[in-house]
């Protein structure tokens, strides 16, 4: 049978919003196959890492005048530049045309914060590494300030990575679930596979062979992380914990709507025939690891 996708726009432009540490980098490889180097944007927010905890008089802005004004200069050309993409919040739509199409990938928070604080442990030139080095993973998540171990997903998809460490609310999560709501596709990291098939679906992608990007090989699994690390992550996090099972839900939601075990065939066929048996709808990347 053959598969039907949606009518793409004429003019379509998506929004990658790369969430840290959720598989994003091999996101990125493949975007960077599906358009042309001409056809893509990437902007970044300044470094997010880490927000001092006294907020300031006047807020530093996340975004430089002269990124600002790149961007704007990139999308006077609506024909050539097809996506955007980078470490950016939704405090960045005011900026991007109407109509402009969102896709993410969440990732389970626990697993987001042990992969966080062992990548800043391995990026030796990092300006971050030496606190990563001096730091417990409890002590990382809980209090050295760093904004993306407080609800960052939330943060990012409310469109608030500005404020200080502690200070997101219910108010946040509400607007973070209205915002993925409205995306064409949310993924999940932990089913990247089936992610991706949404992601080509939305928005018409070819079906090919992939490699997984950023992969650790320095950090432990979740079952050997120490309770008190646990429970700061869980503290730190409860927003973004509630999050995700709301994108859960979204994501199940849209991969029940078509031949999911049929398109997964089809996936790891582009990939050829040499790997192993899995079971059905299970990632065949362990991006656990990530």
């Amino acid at each position: 049978m053959e598969r039907e996708y949606p009518e793409p726009d004429q003019n379509p432009l998506i929004a990658f919003v790369h969430i840290p540490k959720t598989a994003g980098s091999t996101l990125n490889s493949i975007l960077s196959r599906e358009y042309a180097p001409e056809e893509l944007h990437e902007i970044m927010m300044r470094g997010m890492s880490w927000i001092a905890m006294q907020p300031r008089l006047v807020p530093k802005p996340l975004l430089s005048f002269s990124k600002i004004q790149r961007l704007k200069s990139a999308l006077r050309h609506p024909r050539r530049v097809r996506a955007i993409h980078g470490h950016f919040d939704m405090s960045i739509m005011k900026l991007l045309p109407a109509g402009a199409r969102c896709f993410t990938l969440l990732r389970d928070p626990v697993e987001r914060a042990i992969s966080h604080y062992y990548h800043y442990r391995r990026m030796t030139g990092d300006p971050v590494h030496a606190l990563a080095m001096q730091s417990t993973l409890a002590q990382w998540v809980a209090s050295r300030g760093l904004v993306e171990m407080d609800n960052g997903q939330t943060r990012r998809l409310a469109g608030e990575m500005n404020l200080p460490f502690g200070r997101v609310n219910s108010g946040m999560l509400d607007r973070a679930k209205s915002n993925l709501s409205a995306f064409a596709a949310v993924g999940l990291t932990e089913r990247f596979e089936e992610s991706l098939i949404l992601f080509q679906r939305a928005f018409g992608w070819t079906l090919r062979p992939f490699t997984a990007r950023n992969v650790a090989d320095n950090r432990p699994r979740c079952a050997e992380v120490s309770g008190e690390a646990l429970a700061a992550i869980d503290r730190c996090n409860r927003y973004d914990l509630e999050l995700y099972r709301f994108a859960s839900d979204l994501f199940e939601g849209a991969a029940g709507r078509i031949d999911m075990a049929g398109e997964l065939a089809r996936l790891r066929d582009a990939h050829g025939t040499r790997r192993a048996p899995r079971n059905e709808g299970a990632a065949a990347v362990d991006y656990a690891a990530m």
